[in-house]
């Protein structure tokens, strides 16, 4: 489940008050939680161009299908694409893993008489056209009919918006606006919230930010690993 926004605002605000009376503006508050998730996200897909394992919450992962016809085999990537883990071919029914190539590999098994990809072993690759607009190639491509390939990729997070009336100065959460909620499970939000608190320049002096910044210490460990 995503984070609500406005309760990720109240916790921000109520650890600045403590600490001297700190204040930021909900803009500065979404602006530096959503780097915090950003940065998270970035380290996760670092991990994982080391270690070829992914083991993050579902909320990161997402999958769209596309469909190649004679002929085709290039299409464009989504918007909220960042970084592929998987593709397959279905074929009769069936989900058949294949491989996501770097272009040298994906070149080197196209062209080559042995390991040409086959319904059997599908293959893909992700590039930037001459437009710098992100592209995918699969093959096999179908010598009649049209084949239905699935990515599996690490999408971007959902830019979150905190929404609010201010009245006499005290700021109010606003659900009649559009605002969007933290696109995390609220498993990482230590670590989320002490790279916000962080950002936004708060000194760890009591118990809760020294715990929160101890997670984070331990999580971004784990994600250099």
């Amino acid at each position: 489940m995503a984070v609500s926004i406005n309760e990720a605002h109240k916790f921000i605000r109520s650890i600045l008050k403590k600490n001297k009376g700190g204040f930021a503006s909900p803009a500065d508050i979404d602006m530096y939680l959503n780097r915090a998730v950003s940065d998270w996200i970035s380290a996760v897909v670092f991990k994982y161009k080391k270690t070829k394992k992914f083991d993050y919450d579902h909320l990161l992962t997402k999958r769209t299908t596309f469909t190649v016809a004679v002929g085709g085999g290039i299409v464009t990537l989504p918007t909220d694409y960042l970084e592929g883990l998987t593709i397959y071919l279905t074929v009769s029914g069936n989900l058949i893993e294949g491989t996501l190539y770097n272009w040298d590999e994906f070149l080197e098994v196209t062209n080559s008489k042995i390991i040409t990809p086959t319904t059997s072993y599908p293959a893909a690759t992700i590039f930037l056209d001459s437009a710098n607009a992100a592209k995918i190639q699969f093959a096999p491509v179908p010598t009649s009919g049209t084949y239905e390939y699935t990515l599996v990729y690490v999408k971007k997070p959902d830019v979150a918006k905190y929404t609010f009336t201010s009245t006499n100065g005290n700021i109010v959460f606003d659900a009649t606006q559009s605002f969007i909620d933290l696109d995390i499970s609220d498993r990482f939000l230590g670590d989320i919230y002490a790279r916000t608190l962080m950002y936004l320049g708060v000194t760890l002096d009591n118990p809760l930010l020294i715990q929160t910044e101890q997670i984070k210490d331990a999580n971004q460990k784990n994600d250099e690993r």
